[in-house]
């Protein structure tokens, strides 16, 4: 008997469109990716419509000898720390130094009183729009006791300025008294003056100021005042590192901590004055094995994150007045979670705290950092290759609604645009090689960073100069798509055509690519400008003048594919690049069927 057969109908073509478009996802196998993420997109960032285009580059500013560890603002003043020195950037290309003998460590700042305030682990300054110094040269000398009898008493009145040994005693002059008792023994020798009054001796062990003459009886009130130095040993808060505004419902005081020798203390400020830190105004914060790592503020409370250890990662401070009205900054241990990997990678995204963790970036979500539910992970798919880098290296800022986390020369950005479930959705650059950043306020400012061979670099806008190349070299950017089976696995597919619509710059192009099982091949290089006399290349004229998408056509059949990936990249210098879209046009085979 013969053997008969029967061919099926022509196959209909299928197509494939991809109008919407989110950002990368290394999580999932590229054959599991959702056709609106990319499994390999690189140097790509959402724009104004959440479509895919290649981010800016970046320019050098100015350089240094050394390395850069931190970049500050006041006002209109930029500030570099470069090696052992601090430099002023003046906006013609000048520069001023100002300080040279910078701690070799990462450096932080912050901004109260019409003053910017530097902490780098070695000497706590102060920049006031013309110098800078260490603090302790301008310190609040508190005023320890007031209303002492010449032999001594009085009220005690402020705690001692961990910042400078000096303080003062005010005294109520009985008319006839000459020597006056001091709150403290064995000052030091410095100079003790009174206001006023000539001192005619010091007894420097027994704390005694005698006087001249005798101050007038002033009928019970002060009419002496004595200034003098006392030290005493204490951690040194200048080798702190690390700060957090604070005060309740305004930042009005500052904690600062990163003190190697004492890692999970942290002290407050005076009121408004980072000058005072009171001997009486620091907390323990848990266990000593593991170090504060750095603060978010969230609504009116304070989250104080520490690193992994055996005690609590996260404590919640919060404001309240004691019975006398005196401000009190209680502290509750929060939930067990991972804690902080980077001093430098914790920001405020969108009212959301974020920060770096072992097992990658964290937000804190709510108010009660208390409830284990407000404390999740929001880098799920870029974490294979996150995990990967030197995470205690990294540095983050937040700037125009994105949060910025550069390490190992590669840059995780996450967009606060774009959120599904709480997650933003995450974009991947390289060649980055930020070690620190500095995020104007205003997003018509710069997003500076700097480098560890001494470079001040700014992203460039899109409507700059040569907004598309880093420092003279190109911007290589690609979105690729998932290496799809196109709905079925057990059959083959032809590939028809494919169309990627490419954004209608003035001056663009792409290459294609097609990968199967089997090949990987390029298969198309377009090059397009719109018609205008600012961008004018005859190589590639063209009398389009709309702003509609380009289609870029490929025609190139491909018989036999089970898997299917599209790549479309641009590395051409001083070129911007985008997509709009993305059609795949196939046949799905099927099997002749033997009867």
């Amino acid at each position: 008997m013969s053997t008969a057969y029967q061919f099926p109908d022509a196959e209909p073509i299928q197509e494939l469109t991809v109008e919407r478009f989110a950002g990368v996802d290394f999580a999932n196998h590229a054959t599991k990716v959702d056709w609106s993420r990319s499994p390999d997109a690189c140097n790509m960032i959402a724009n104004e419509t959440y479509f895919p285009v290649k981010r800016t580059g970046y320019k050098q500013k100015i350089r240094f000898d050394g390395r850069i560890y931190g970049l500050h603002r006041l006002n209109d003043d930029v500030l570099c720390h470069a090696g052992t020195q601090l430099w002023r950037l003046n906006p013609d290309e000048t520069t001023d130094l100002l300080y040279e003998d910078m701690n070799e460590a990462q450096s932080v700042s912050f901004l109260m009183e019409g003053k910017l305030w530097l902490l780098d682990g070695k000497t706590y300054l102060v920049y006031d729009g013309e110098t800078a110094r260490p603090v302790r040269d301008v310190a609040f000398i508190p005023t320890t006791t007031i209303g002492s009898p010449p032999e001594g008493g009085g009220t005690s009145l402020e705690a001692v300025n961990l910042l400078t040994p000096w303080r003062i005693n005010t005294f109520v002059g009985d008319g006839k008294s000459t020597v006056f008792q001091l709150d403290s023994k064995f000052i030091d020798l410095d100079e003790v003056t009174c206001e006023g009054y000539e001192v005619a001796s010091v007894n420097t062990a027994a704390g005694t100021v005698t006087l001249t003459e005798a101050p007038p009886d002033a009928g019970g009130l002060a009419n002496v005042e004595i200034r003098f130095a006392k030290t005493t040993e204490h951690i040194d808060i200048n080798k702190c590192r690390i700060y957090g505004l604070y005060g309740g419902q305004n930042d009005t005081r500052v904690f600062i901590s990163g003190n190697p020798d004492a890692p999970n203390c942290d002290w407050q400020s005076g009121l408004y004055d980072p000058s005072y830190f009171p001997d009486t105004g620091y907390t323990k914060i848990g266990l000593d094995a593991s170090a504060i790592m750095g603060y978010a503020r969230q609504y009116d409370t304070q989250i104080v994150l520490k690193s992994d250890g055996q005690d609590a990662k996260q404590y919640l401070r919060t404001f309240q007045l004691d019975d006398n009205d005196n401000p009190t900054y209680p502290l509750k241990q929060g939930a067990e979670a991972a804690g902080a990997v980077s001093a430098y990678a914790i920001d405020v995204l969108d009212g959301t705290p974020y920060y770096l963790s072992p097992q990658g970036v964290m937000g804190i979500y709510g108010t009660y950092v208390t409830e284990y539910r407000t404390i999740a992970g929001v880098s799920q798919r870029i974490n294979p290759k996150l995990l990967r880098e030197e995470l205690g290296k990294a540095v983050a800022c937040v700037w125009d609604g994105k949060y910025y986390l550069a390490v190992g020369g590669h840059c995780y950005v996450a967009d606060s645009r774009q959120m599904e479930n709480s997650i933003p959705e995450w974009y991947y650059w390289d060649h980055i090689p930020a070690v620190c950043f500095l995020a104007d306020a205003d997003t018509t400012g710069d997003l500076w960073f700097g480098t560890a061979d001494g470079r001040v670099c700014t992203f460039s806008h899109t409507n700059d100069v040569d907004a598309y190349s880093d420092d003279g070299e190109p911007v290589a950017a690609r979105w690729v798509t998932p290496l799809s089976a196109l709905g079925t696995w057990d059959k083959g597919k032809t590939i028809l055509s494919c169309q990627a619509a490419l954004m209608p710059y003035g001056y663009s192009g792409a290459d294609i690519w097609y990968r199967t099982e089997h090949l990987y091949e390029w298969v198309k290089k377009v090059k397009f400008s719109q018609f205008s006399f600012a961008n004018m290349d005859f190589s590639r004229f063209s009398f389009r003048s709309t702003a509609a998408s380009y289609p870029a056509d490929v025609r190139r059949r491909i018989r036999r594919a089970y898997q299917f990936q599209m790549i479309v990249e641009n590395k051409n210098k001083g070129e911007p690049f985008g997509l709009l879209g993305l059609t795949v046009r196939y046949i799905v085979r099927k099997a002749v069927r033997q009867i």
